[in-house]
């Protein structure tokens, strides 16, 4: 399926751009959000487990996720891809003046596996229209929150 896209008008960043101009740009729109209890489901109409074992899979996985990121373990899950916590920090004129506070917020970088870059390849596109708009509005409106469809 598709990733769905809406054209927002916004100042045209490029080098020799004139002062004032405008580009279209696309921006992807999430259509829907699937939760942990539905891809449980999923999942469990692939295999012979549960949504009640699959979700205890998930659960331990999970768990085992946060102890070996806090222990500064990177997590590989074959095709799928993998995880590694990082952090950056400020600088010290000397190793004696560093200290840990100097650490920025640390966060977790995921880098996907083969099954994932495929995907990611495979990649198609098609412009998401608002239902109720005017379809031949370029971007469908104006491009501001309160134009974006509420899906639920």
């Amino acid at each position: 399926m598709p990733l769905k896209f809406r054209l927002i008008k916004r100042k045209d960043m490029s080098k020799d751009a004139a002062e004032g101009a405008e580009l279209y740009y696309a921006q992807t729109s999430i259509t829907k959000k699937v939760d942990l209890n539905r891809i449980c489901n999923r999942i469990s109409k692939y295999s012979t487990a549960s949504r009640g074992d699959v979700l205890l899979v998930l659960d331990g996985l999970l768990s085992v996720m946060n102890e070996s990121l806090a222990d500064g373990e990177s997590i590989h899950l074959g095709d799928f891809g993998s995880f590694r916590m990082v952090a950056g920090s400020k600088g010290a004129s000397t190793e004696k003046d560093f200290n840990t506070s100097m650490f920025n917020r640390a966060h977790i970088v995921f880098y996907p596996g083969t099954m994932l870059t495929d995907t990611i390849r495979n990649a198609s596109f098609e412009k998401y229209v608002v239902p109720g708009s005017d379809s031949n509005t370029p971007g469908g409106g104006s491009g501001s929150e309160d134009d974006r469809p509420v899906i639920e």
